[in-house]
């Protein structure tokens, strides 16, 4: 089934480690199709760029020299697509005209496009430039909730994939959008893993919370039983044509806090990327705030995709 994939570029490093992990797990294959986009603004910000102007697509002045600058980043990204052995067809490159909210105009592409996934490179920023600008990925992350979002950050060594379970529908979602996402892949290996925290309930199966996404006779054999937090996403995964050896279940582990028990996991497994679950707006999260919002603010040198 074709995979359709935003891909926001502005030029800097952070969007070159963004292309460097798509060529890395998707350059031979066909179903995956990529749109890069980088959007240019109307005119300059009344406030200062936080990026290095030097690795940037926001030059001083000019919409004419920016379109230029950016059409230039996009010819280099065709050109290191095809030398990856990149169909053609798979990919297009854009640009697109913003106001000074980036982040807006990037999720009404999305809105249009109704794509499988956002890809970001992450921008740290640090201090007052924090304070006042905030940042892209940062804004898109808060209000991104229809389409699941890939931000990388930093340069991603490995393949394989981390999936954080804990019984809930937010966590079999990430594992239905990766079973969706890697259909029929051979070459990557999945570890589905448990944390809990101090502060954390203890998990129980519960798999009427499911009937109204999977059948009630699914939801009953897989969401059930002593193994329930992981018979589910096991299940997913295999449906989706993933081979059983492939799919690792970990030990689970307890710690202070799931997010940074679940960073310190794939480290220790190798894994390139964590993918997952989000629980929806309005949705209470608790004394610390959700795991996957804590978990953004600890990557570093992975792709964590938020569902």
């Amino acid at each position: 089934m074709k995979k359709e994939i935003i891909v926001a570029v502005d030029g800097s490093s952070y969007s070159d480690h963004a292309i460097d992990y798509i060529i890395k797990l998707f350059a031979k294959q066909e179903h995956y199709h990529f749109h890069f986009c980088s959007w240019v603004t109307a005119s300059n910000s009344v406030m200062p760029s936080v990026a290095d102007s030097k690795n940037s697509l926001i030059p001083d002045s000019g919409q004419s020299k920016k379109e230029v600058t950016a059409r230039r980043y996009l010819n280099k990204i065709q050109r290191q697509l095809i030398q990856a052995e990149f169909d053609p067809e798979r990919f297009q490159t854009s640009i697109e005209p913003s106001g000074y909210n980036i982040g807006g105009s990037i999720l009404h592409t999305a809105e249009k496009e109704l794509p499988d996934a956002i890809v970001l490179g992450r921008r740290g920023l640090h201090g007052v430039a924090e304070m006042l600008m905030g940042s892209v990925s940062a804004a898109i992350f808060k209000k991104c909730h229809n389409t699941p979002l890939w931000i990388i950050d930093g340069e991603i060594e490995h393949k394989d994939i981390l999936v954080p379970v804990d019984g809930s529908p937010a966590s079999l979602m990430a594992v239905d959008h990766l079973a969706h996402i890697l259909e029929g892949r051979k070459d990557i290996r999945i570890y589905l893993f448990h944390c809990s925290s101090l502060f954390s309930k203890k998990v129980q199966c519960n798999p009427e919370r499911f009937y109204d996404r999977w059948d009630k006779g699914w939801c009953d054999t897989h969401l059930s039983g002593t193994d329930c937090l992981f018979l589910g996403p096991r299940e997913l995964l295999l449906q989706a044509g993933i081979p059983d050896s492939n799919i690792i279940t970990l030990a689970e582990k307890s710690g202070i806090e799931e997010s940074h028990g679940i960073i310190k996991e794939a480290q220790a497994q190798k894994c390139g990327t964590v993918v997952m679950g989000r629980r929806g707006i309005g949705i209470a999260k608790g004394l610390f705030g959700g795991v996957s919002d804590r978990a953004i603010k600890q990557v570093q040198n992975l792709a964590l995709w938020i569902v």
